[in-house]
């Protein structure tokens, strides 16, 4: 094994001995062998909870909101058995964020289950009390770069978000998801076996 190698070893074994022994105390839930690596923002981790092998990669920014504008809430963020969120994603919660078992959420993504209102100009928008609306993503769900995740999404079970796009609504199991605003481009016809275009 070559010196890189034993360091990355070295540094994951430190990970995950610090996740099991320290982080579970903060956290709602850790499952066995999950890994949270060191983030850049991670707020209210009461609210989080893991699932076996679930892994938090570096350097992402998880901010999950009990208070805003005066207004409580009890946010709650699950990341599923096997399932990864990888490196500098963004993930703010104030109601529900519920990924499942099994999911990639690849780097530089955006995932939110809130919304900053801006009926009243009178108000700085960053000030106006929020809109919650809860977030699913179906177990098997790959998601990739760059994309965008909106209030209310709900996807099925093995779904695929290509890269860059914006998400918003409630998509069946097996399908495509791509651009921006997105839509399904392909679905799974269990009868042929084969993926098709939409």
């Amino acid at each position: 094994m070559d010196y890189f190698s034993r360091l990355m070893l070295i540094k994951r074994t430190y990970r995950h001995v610090f996740t099991q022994f320290y982080l579970k105390f903060f956290f709602n839930g850790v499952g066995k062998k999950a890994i949270v690596f060191k983030q850049n923002i991670l707020v209210f981790a009461k609210g989080i909870t893991l699932g076996n092998n679930a892994i938090l990669l570096p350097n992402s920014r998880i901010e999950l909101l009990p208070r805003y504008a005066g207004v409580e809430f009890e946010p709650k963020l699950v990341l599923g058995d096997n399932s990864q969120i990888h490196p500098n994603c963004h993930i703010t919660c104030a109601d529900s964020i519920v990924i499942g078992n099994d999911v990639i959420v690849t780097s530089n993504v955006t995932i939110t289950d809130i919304i900053h209102p801006h009926d009243d100009i009178n108000i700085p928008i960053n000030k106006t009390k929020l809109k919650t609306f809860p977030v699913k993503l179906g177990d098997q769900t790959y998601v990739y770069n760059n994309s965008v995740i909106l209030p209310g999404t709900e996807t099925g079970r093995h779904c695929v978000i290509a890269a860059n796009s914006v998400v918003s609504g409630k998509y069946p199991d097996y399908c495509v998801i791509a651009g921006a605003p997105a839509k399904i481009i392909k679905k799974y016809n269990a009868e042929s076996g084969l993926w098709e275009k939409v």
